[in-house]
């Protein structure tokens, strides 16, 4: 894909770590926003008098690209907003997590605002309010719920990162829910696997057969219809900009090589499970992309780099631990200690990504790359997803 300037690019401008995550309604399926965090090299929340950073003019024209989505939750600094207030937001929702404001911050009549539950005062106008379950435990919550719903119209429930919090969600009726507990395997899973899991395993089997030709590469491929159109298409795409229209499977081997075609088949068959958020197989294409532009700080070949960040889903995809599914995948050595210890090069380089993704700033931290590295891989990651999702979802 050729590279392109774009208002996206303003962002990699930005002194400091940018984090993204998604906010579930509360189906805990389906996506209804991201949120965005702007914070220092540290990870930590941007002083009240922090700088307005340049590409904040653009914020409108670039939250599509990051965003997804017409509504966007962004946790920035009171120094921020005044650039925000007359802006044009093209249908852009912007609800703003304020740091440290206060109940007679001035804040604009076109933009909502969120409080948050352990904080003993809200700025006014707030619509929405933040309860971390970091902070905020099960009985507390109880307790204020009746009036937490009679003073906001949304209750979003932060840092829901494993089943036991997903479930006080669940039983508390809340009606947004952001954290990570949507990348991990269920801890009581159905007894019978799903039919489309099935099928991609069985799949994924025969397209890591390391023992496999070229010829038996495309054959594969073909006998799946739906695979093989998926992957044509996407080849044929403006993303790769290939000189001409490829016509086969067997082509698209010669032209791309073995290696790149059993890793996009892989992607692509990861796109046709039904039964798990839409946000996880994006969120496999962010990692696999993360993964691959690491793979020359690490000095690897960046196709198994990719695999890794693909494959680091998979115990979430099909409810089973990680032991469980490289036992059933014929993955070459490195990449199996990479996705069951994070070690080697190529291990090492998906930790960083799970490191950031997660906001686990120490670790990110204690990365052998420079931190502004991390931070660019990631924006260009999510970038690529976003345009790469454009295609597959045509």
């Amino acid at each position: 894909m050729t590279d392109i300037a774009t208002p996206f690019d303003a962002l990699k401008s930005y002194p400091g770590l940018i984090h993204r995550q998604p906010v579930f309604v509360n189906n805990m399926v389906d996506l209804d926003r991201y949120h965005l965090r702007f914070l220092d090299w540290q990870g930590n929340l941007l002083a009240d008098d922090a700088n307005v950073p340049a590409f904040l003019t653009q914020l409108p024209r670039i939250l599509p690209d990051m965003n997804l989505r017409q509504k966007a939750l962004l946790t920035m600094p009171q120094s921020w907003c005044q650039s925000l207030y007359d802006m044009e937001l093209n249908g852009m929702e912007l609800t703003l997590d304020i740091a440290n404001a206060s109940p007679t911050s001035t804040f604009a009549p076109n933009l909502a605002y969120a409080g948050h539950a352990e904080s003993k005062t809200s700025p006014m106008r707030t619509r929405m309010l933040l309860i971390d379950l970091n902070q905020v435990d099960n009985a507390v919550m109880t307790d204020n719920l009746a009036s937490w719903r009679q003073q906001y119209e949304q209750l979003c429930a932060l840092n829901v990162n494993d089943e036991n919090q997903l479930n006080q969600c669940k039983i508390h009726h809340i009606d947004l829910v952001q954290g990570n507990f949507y990348t991990r395997p269920a801890a009581h899973p159905p007894y019978k696997i799903s039919p489309d899991a099935q099928t991609l395993m069985s799949l994924l089997v025969k397209l890591q057969d390391t023992d496999a030709e070229a010829d038996d590469l495309a054959q594969i491929i073909s006998q799946d219809v739906t695979l093989s159109y998926k992957l044509l298409r996407l080849i044929n795409s403006a993303f790769f900009g290939l000189p001409r229209q490829l016509t086969s499977c067997r082509e698209a081997v010669v032209m791309l090589g073995f290696n790149q075609i059993k890793t996009w088949a892989s992607l692509l068959c990861l796109s046709g499970l039904d039964h798990k958020p839409n946000e996880l197989r994006s969120l496999a294409m962010t990692r696999a992309r993360m993964c691959e532009l690491l793979a020359r700080y690490y000095k690897g070949q960046s196709d198994s780099f990719f695999a890794a960040g693909l494959f680091s889903t998979l115990d979430a995809l099909l409810d089973k631990p990680m032991i469980d599914v490289v036992q059933d995948l014929p993955l070459a050595p490195e990449l199996e200690t990479a996705l069951l210890n994070h070690d080697g090069p190529i291990g090492r380089a998906l930790l960083d990504v799970l490191n950031y993704e997660q906001g686990r700033w120490q670790a990110v931290a204690q990365s052998p790359l420079p931190i502004e590295c991390l931070a660019r891989a990631y924006l260009d990651a999510i970038y690529w997803t976003r345009q790469l999702n454009q295609i597959i979802n045509e």
